[in-house]
């Protein structure tokens, strides 16, 4: 009797065991094909982003690795909350470029605004270009880098309104003027240190994207990382890393005389105050031709 147990005891153990065994082996199955697929579907995300033919700002862009002090803060130059902890919103992208490098139209579009602002951004200018051709480049599956406190839209992004302004700034000379059709692909400019503050580090071109204009810069900013592959400071190889941190050693100057010969303020800015100006004239009229029907009025009584 006892041996009988012992046999139907061995059996139920030698069962339980080749369940468990095939029940580990479906997990491990079912583990290693959603992992395969996952790894297919990244790689097609990969691929698909870099089948897409894009005209980039500068040639291999990277994003600036070291911040204006010349500390190494890799995230400083991204979109979004990136600076001092979250307090400092940055509305561009910083792409590190030795003065002097040439800097490409991204588009074909029209040149509507050039001007020198010394207070920021220095000799910069912006670029109109056609919706649909940003449409066409945009990286449908772009994240934010979310421990970086990046983000997608600047303050107020209103979705319905079409994306067509870029800006580029701290340029050293342009080759363009107000009303050019540009071609993508065409060397519109030179990079600089322009708008910085003297003895600056990492050189770079402050990049932007948005739909609107206002005052001496665009509003309604989007990430312009959705648009453009851009190296993040992280990914460098040791040669990128290298260069950037040599040229971050070096203390850069704003350059004399870059402003000669360009205005000083944005035509937007100056078109905006005179709508504004105009706005108080035709009040102030409305106001004067009310006061004179309600004399008049007067009058009759």
């Amino acid at each position: 009797m006892d041996e009988s147990k012992n046999f139907i005891n061995k059996k139920n153990i030698i069962i339980v065991g080749v369940v468990a065994f095939i029940v580990l082996l479906i997990i491990i199955l079912v583990l290693t094909f959603n992992s395969t697929n996952k790894n297919k579907k990244n790689n097609n995300v990969f691929e698909e982003d870099d089948n897409i033919f894009r005209i980039n700002p500068v040639k291999n862009p990277q994003l600036a690795y070291y911040n204006f002090r010349g500390e190494e803060y890799p995230d400083w130059s991204k979109f979004g909350r990136v600076r001092s902890n979250g307090l400092r919103v940055h509305q561009g992208v910083d792409i590190f470029a030795e003065p002097g490098t040439d800097v490409y139209a991204v588009a074909d579009g029209k040149v509507v605004d050039l001007y020198v602002d010394k207070t920021g951004y220095g000799l910069n200018f912006y670029l109109e270009v056609n919706p649909a051709d940003l449409e066409k480049i945009k990286r449908k599956h772009y994240k934010p880098k979310e421990s970086a406190r990046e983000q997608l839209y600047g303050p107020n992004y209103n979705p319905a309104l079409p994306i067509k302004y870029i800006r580029y700034a701290h340029l050293s000379e342009v080759k363009v003027k107000i009303g050019d059709e540009v071609k993508a692909g065409q060397v519109i400019a030179k990079t600089g240190t322009t708008g910085n503050a003297s003895g600056t580090h990492a050189p770079h071109l402050h990049f932007e994207i948005a739909f609107e204009m206002r005052g001496k810069g665009l509003i309604n900013r989007v990430d312009p990382e959705m648009y453009f592959k851009i190296k993040n400071g992280n990914n460098l190889t040791k040669d990128e890393k290298k260069i950037q941190t040599e040229k971050s050693k070096t203390q850069w100057f704003e350059p004399k005389g870059y402003d000669i010969g360009f205005r000083t303020k944005s035509i937007f800015f100056n078109k905006e105050k005179e709508e504004k100006n105009l706005k108080g004239l035709k009040e102030e009229h409305k106001f004067e031709k009310n006061k004179r029907n309600a004399q008049k009025i007067s009058r009759r009584k």
